[in-house]
């Protein structure tokens, strides 16, 4: 019988610790595409010298596994990427809780799929390599999830303690606010018809000799990232972050920074995502001229850094019923 693409359901949870696939997900989900299980040998024929003008041996010296998600933002499972891409979760609050988090050591992830047969699968000790939110207009806003892990297996349960498959409760960008400023931390709303947050955290894998598989994932620098389509009433953005300053009159050498606030809220919900920033290296580019006129565009895409004393070059802040990750 053919298989269903359809029918395909991921799963997180956070592990106890380096070794120890999670008996079961915490949270399950949809996907609006993606691979939740990525198993990529690498093999290739034995060169060496032989009797005939052909390869004897294929030899496999390697396999890299992972995840690549790509689903909605449901409301509590975004909070563990969040979590998985940041490090540390600071919560406030009874019921909602707010998720503050900030930069730290990341946690192993477990991730399982099932569906497909009856077969679940899973990735044991995954790391968030890179986590995007995007949205278009006032569609739902798409996350996508990038993860590098260690040994792949077959679990024997899939039994997922929260299960947000076909709900309701994702984020989108309708109702919300989105507010910046190029080069300062005077913030203003802004027409902002699109965009997206990226974090990345440089991933590498660790492989010893006596394995094809992985025995660790290890993160180095981590990155923040946006980019925001904005229809200006003015050039002041261009302007702003060229020469520095409202006024100015000739290109800056040094780097303006400004800041940002964007707030998206739950579908059918009271839960809401903040993301804010205080130090943001903005650039952008001054449109192009089109002879068949239409509405001026402008992407500012910006570098978000830590701030002094800051937590987080951005901090993203969760509201939902889900109490601890």
């Amino acid at each position: 019988m053919t298989l269903q693409s359809i029918s395909t359901i991921a799963g997180v949870a956070k592990q106890g610790s380096l070794g120890t696939i999670a008996a079961n997900p915490s949270f399950a989900h949809g996907l609006t595409g993606g691979n939740p299980i990525v198993v990529d040998p690498s093999q290739a024929p034995v060169e060496v010298t032989v009797a005939k003008r052909s390869a004897y041996n294929v030899y496999r010296d390697g396999v890299k596994n992972g995840s690549n998600i790509e689903s909605l933002a449901y409301m509590k499972a975004l909070g563990l990427y969040l979590l998985g891409a940041l490090g540390a979760d600071t919560v406030t609050g009874a019921g909602p809780y707010l998720h503050t988090f900030s930069t730290a050591d990341l946690p192993y992830l477990s991730i399982f799929a099932k569906g497909l047969d009856s077969t679940i699968e899973g990735i044991r000790d995954c790391k968030v390599d890179e986590l995007t939110l995007k949205w278009d207009g006032a569609k739902p806003v798409q996350m996508s999830v990038k993860l590098m892990g260690t040994v792949f297996s077959y679990p024997a349960t899939f039994t997922a303690t929260v299960d947000e498959t076909g709900g309701e409760g994702f984020l989108i960008p309708v109702g919300g606010t989105f507010q910046l400023d190029p080069i300062g931390g005077t913030l203003v709303d802004a027409v902002v018809i699109g965009g997206e947050l990226t974090i990345k955290n440089n991933l590498e894998t660790v492989d010893p000799s006596a394995s094809i598989e992985a025995s660790d994932v290890w993160e180095a620098v981590q990155e923040h990232s946006l980019k925001l389509t904005i229809v200006p009433a003015d050039l002041s953005a261009f302007r702003k972050t060229v020469t520095g300053a409202g006024n100015g009159t000739s290109v800056s050498a040094a780097v303006p920074v400004g800041s940002v606030s964007l707030e998206f809220m739950e579908n059918g919900g009271a839960g809401t995502l903040a993301v804010t920033g205080s130090k943001v290296a903005f650039l952008t580019a001054f449109p192009e001229a089109n002879p068949k006129g239409g509405k001026v565009q402008v992407e500012l895409a910006g570098v978000a850094v830590m701030p002094s004393g800051g937590t987080c070059p951005l901090v993203y802040a969760l509201s939902n019923g889900q109490a601890t990750y």
